[in-house]
């Protein structure tokens, strides 16, 4: 007998997969085998996945920039912020191949990802003391960290260099940014200011040598609304420390403010006739000149070079002096030099100037060859004189006036230019005339001449002293006693004459009518208020005078006969 059970006939297995088969049956013990224990493997798989899938999605990009320095960074620590927000962590700092530099691995927040462009910008905020001023204190306490200024524009980008200073414009800021070309760089630096009739309007935002090595260019930015006040026609210039100008003209001391003789600056203007006129746009390109005074003289385009040839001392006269005409500046001196004739056996210096017409008003029909313009001018008496226009320094210019009465001396050793003729300054006028007059003194025959005077002054004193000569002057003075004695008499005899006549009888008829005639008249000829009368007395005191005076120099010369020679005061002094 088996030990085997016995399993009781299923009629209900009719086939293969059929009701009450082996199939079924074993489907049925598997399902009441499941337990639930496997449902919280799977709710942490879930879960798991859930979050790593939110953890993937809300993840930042990562970065890497480049710096010279990881001076203040440290992994794992250092923040990147945004408006003292923070952004990011430093997540590793390692340093580059080639040891130029070193390089961080940043983690970004998710927020930041879409602007990171090639226009993005990071630098280190450490503490800085520069001209501008100290910047980062705040990171003293705080530790450095990095600073992120988003790009709005660029293709997206994961890689970045760092900059070394902090920008000083940001992204957000609104402005222009312009280029300026200087024949060579100024006492200016990087952050300069740039000012506009006083108020600081932007900054400089760098500057580096040109693409043709012989200028520098300056990059800068304007700030919003100054830069709209940028036009085409704006003229910059350079007001960098302290302006110092020493000229014929003097001394002239100018500063744009305190924070330009520490780290220099620019300042722009725009002329009014220009200022109706569209804003520049952005990366126009303008001329850096180097002072205010350089921008005027650039207003004056034409310009038109003459020459003119000095034979005297130069000295105190130099390159860039003013020409004037009647102290109005109308031309610069741009060089000067020496030459010899060979022929002439002579010196002279050669002064080239340039003539500026616009800084005349001309009115009726201009002269269209200046050359013509320039002859006219000479016929007129036009000349160039050098004159003083410093006495402390001693510098010289050029003074253009109209001489009509001097004569034209032209040298004409340069067909290339007009020339203009000159005259001696007056010092060598007046030089030229001593030297003419001592010149013609000394061609003077000198012992000829005192040995005349010495046979003059013999003569004279022997005249003087002669017996002749002393009863001239006796006689001479008898002669006015006795003319004095007949003019009394005359003044007291004609009177009763007269009187006596009136009384004759009147049967003298028409002659003593004709004879009073002639005595009235007589009267009045020799009376005491007559014509007659005061110049016969006026010529008697003046004869007086003569012969006292005579007589006096007489007696002089008789003890100094030297004195026709020496003066009175050199016979004295022997």
């Amino acid at each position: 007998m088996s030990d085997q059970p016995t399993v009781p006939p299923d009629h209900s297995f009719d086939g293969p997969g059929g009701p009450g088969s082996v199939d079924e049956v074993a489907v049925q013990e598997r399902r009441r085998r499941f337990s639930i224990v496997w449902v919280i493997p799977i709710v942490v798989v879930l879960v798991g996945g859930w979050l790593a899938y939110t953890t993937i999605a809300e993840k930042g990009p990562t970065v890497t920039i480049s710096f010279k320095t990881a001076e203040g960074l440290e992994s794992g620590k250092t923040k990147v912020k945004f408006k003292d927000v923070e952004v990011g962590l430093v997540e590793s700092v390692t340093i580059k191949p080639d040891l130029s530099g070193v390089t961080i691995t940043a983690g970004l927040s998710k927020e930041v990802e879409n602007h990171l462009t090639t226009e993005t910008r990071f630098w280190v905020v450490r503490p800085r003391l520069g001209a501008g001023g100290v910047s980062g204190l705040g990171t003293l306490l705080s530790g450095a960290y990095v600073e992120l200024d988003p790009g709005e524009t660029g293709a997206p980008a994961k890689t970045f260099v760092g900059l070394e200073l902090p920008p000083l414009v940001r992204a957000e800021t609104q402005g222009k940014t312009f280029d300026l070309e200087a024949e060579k760089l100024g006492s200016f630096s990087y952050g300069s200011p740039i000012y506009y009739r006083g108020f600081k309007a932007g900054q400089v935002l760098g500057f580096e040598l040109a693409e043709d090595n012989r200028t520098v260019a300056v990059h800068i930015f304007v700030n919003e609304p100054y830069d709209a006040l940028v036009h085409e026609h704006t003229r910059f210039w350079n007001v960098s420390g302290v302006h110092v100008t020493l000229d014929a003209n003097g001394m002239d001391l100018r500063t744009e403010s305190l924070e330009t003789l520490l780290q220099g600056g620019i300042a722009f203007d725009t002329p009014q006739t220009l200022e109706s006129g569209q804003p520049a746009e952005e990366g126009t390109v303008f001329a850096l000149y180097s002072d205010k005074e350089a921008v005027a003289e650039a207003s004056y385009v034409q310009r038109e070079r003459t020459i003119m040839y000095f034979d005297g001392s130069v000295r105190g006269l130099s390159v860039d002096a003013p020409v004037e005409f009647r102290g109005i500046r109308v031309g610069t001196v741009v060089d000067i030099k020496m030459e010899f004739d060979r022929e002439a056996m002579a010196f002279r210096i050669p002064v080239l100037i340039e003539f500026e017409p616009g800084r005349i008003s001309v009115i009726g029909e201009r002269f269209n060859d200046p050359r013509q313009a320039m002859e006219a001018l000479i016929k007129m008496g036009m000349r160039a004189q050098l004159q003083t226009g410093n006495l402390l320094t001693g510098q010289l210019f050029v003074a253009l006036d109209l001489h009509p009465d001097t004569p034209i001396k032209l040298v004409g050793a340069d067909s290339r230019y007009p020339e203009m003729p000159t005259i001696p300054t007056t010092i060598e006028a007046i030089t030229a005339s001593v030297t003419g007059v001592l010149d013609r003194v000394a061609a003077l025959p000198m012992e000829e001449l005192f040995e005349d005077l010495r046979e003059t002054a013999d003569s004279t004193n022997k005249l003087v002293s002669s017996p002749d000569t002393r009863e001239a002057l006796h006689n001479l003075n008898a002669t006015l006693a006795r003319a004095e004695t007949l003019m009394q008499t005359l003044d007291t005899e004609v009177g009763p004459l007269v009187a006596s006549l009136r009384s004759t009888s009147d049967a003298a008829g028409l002659a003593m009518a004709q004879a009073q005639a002639t005595l009235s008249n007589a009267e009045n000829m020799t009376g005491e208020k007559s014509q007659l009368r005061h110049d016969l007395n006026s010529l008697f005191e003046e004869l007086t005078r003569a012969a006292r005076s005579f007589r006096v120099l007489a007696d002089y010369l008789e003890t100094h006969p030297d004195a026709l020679i020496r003066g009175k005061g050199g016979a004295n002094n022997q």
